[in-house]
Parts: structure tokens; sequence; C-alpha cells
């Protein structure tokens, strides 16, 4: 039923209550509701945390412990490569989502959603602290100045440094599934939700590669109904992923994690 006609049919049944003294029903509006919307905004990625790059680690030991790396080898390393937090920069994001409500089943608060969106987090170029930690275990004896009689022989190293980044290109694409709960107002209908899904990172320049991780996706904004058919809503998003091995040259691992605000256009049917 459209806006006009129930604006109508109420008119009538005031009209029909005032000439006979009869108190109208309530109008049951309950009834199957989906949904498509459309958004944009702003995303806000903080620093790529707990970073790795072991990759890029075991090509600096081929200079420090070649024989590890011989045929036949003179022992073994073991190893890793830890950097300070990579900066990110913020970017537009655009996305879109499709959902249902499940006001014939009783529950009108109560929703299911798929979306996807996409952002561009850039690396920034900038200059990382790092330390490398070593652990070189030879075949044999024959390393003396190493070695203690009755103990394993190994050699030990720890190397701080620092590693420059040009600007990498990043590009994240995200497909999630939520679970949403809403207040089912006239006007506003104040919302949150929380979902899972696949993020895909695709790298260019030093980190070269692409991944799809899980991730998660945490929402809440406010829904305003303009018509009973059209609304506008503002939302604000939190995603986290973590990224393993994503690249050959590198081996970046690392944690994302994001704050984005977006506004949209929905159309309920």
């Amino acid at each position: 039923m459209t806006s006009a006609s129930r604006i109508i049919l109420c008119i009538g049944m005031m009209t029909l209550s005032g000439l006979f003294g009869l108190t109208p029903a309530p109008i049951d509006t309950a009834h199957a509701e989906w949904y498509v919307a459309g958004y944009g905004g702003i995303s806000a990625p903080q620093s790529l945390k707990n970073v790795a790059m072991d990759a890029y680690g075991l090509t600096q030991d081929r200079a420090q412990f070649s024989g590890a790396f011989d045929n036949p080898p003179s022992g073994s390393v073991t190893q890793s490569f830890h950097t300070s937090n990579i900066n990110l920069k913020q970017s537009p994001l655009f996305g879109g989502k499709a959902g249902y409500f499940f006001a014939d089943e009783g529950l009108r608060w109560l929703g299911v959603e798929i979306e996807a969106f996409t952002s561009t987090p850039t690396i920034k170029r900038q200059t990382l602290s790092t330390t490398h930690d070593v652990t070189f275990l030879p075949n044999s004896p024959d390393f003396t100045a190493f070695c203690t009689p009755g103990v394993t022989c190994q050699i030990q190293r720890r190397f701080n440094g620092t590693l420059a980044l040009q600007e990498n290109s990043l590009q994240l694409i995200t497909l999630a599934l939520n679970v949403v709960a809403r207040y089912p107002g006239e006007v506003f209908q104040p919302y949150v939700g929380v979902g899972v899904g696949g993020f895909y990172f695709k790298g260019s320049d030093q980190f070269n590669g692409r991944q799809i991780v899980p991730g998660l996706n945490l929402q809440a904004g406010v829904k305003i109904l303009v018509t009973e058919e059209w609304g506008f809503f503002v939302e604000g998003k939190y995603n986290r992923a973590t990224l393993t091995n994503f690249d050959p040259g590198f081996g970046l691992s690392a944690e994302y994690s994001a704050f984005n605000a977006v506004a949209g256009l929905a159309f309920h049917f």
C-alpha cells in the first residue's frame, strides 16, 4: 500500500468513527521486508601492526650465513624479521548491500544482509625500524670459536636496522555476511550489526601479492525513512583481518584494521 493510499484510508476510518462512534482497528503493517542499498564514504585504516617480513629476512641471511645455503649446507638457519608499524593512507570507500528483515516471522527487529565494499589503503612512503634475530646451527664442530664442550654449537645474532619503503598501492575488496538488529521505528531506525567475510587484498610495487583472508565486520548506524520505501542512512564500520606471508619478496604478515564512515540510500520492498 502506498503512502497516499494509507492516508486516504486513515481519513476515511476517522470519518466513520466520528459518525458512528467507532474506534478504528490498527492497520497491520507487518510484511516481508527486503531492501537494497548503496553507499559511499571514507575509510581510515589504522597502521599495520605486528609486522613481520620473514621472506625478506631470509634473503639477508644469505649474505650473513652463506654456508647454510650451500649444497650441501654447512648448517641450518632459523630467523625472524620484525619491523615497526606500517602507516596507511585514508581513502574513499564505496559499497552496496542487500538484506531481509523477518517481519513475516514476527521479528521485525532482526535481519540478515550481504554486502560488498572496496577501498584503497595505500602504504605510505616511510622508513621502518627493523629487528632481525638469527640462529645458525652448524653441522660440524669446526666452528670451535662458538662451541662449548658438551653443548650444541650455535651462533645467535640480532641485527637492528632500518628499511625504506616507497609508496605502495594496496586495494581491498570485502564481501561480508551480517546479522542486523534494529529498532523498527516508523521514521528513525537505529541499528547495529556484526558479520564475517572474505577480505581480498591486492598489492603492487614492493608488496606485489594478493590474498583472501577471513575478517570481522562490525557496524552501527541510523536509518531515516523518508517514505515507506526510501530511507537515508549514516553508518560507522570497523573491520579487522590478518595478512600472512602476503607477497613473495617480503613475506608481509600483519594485522589490518580500519574505521569507516559512510552514508547511503536504501530502498525497501
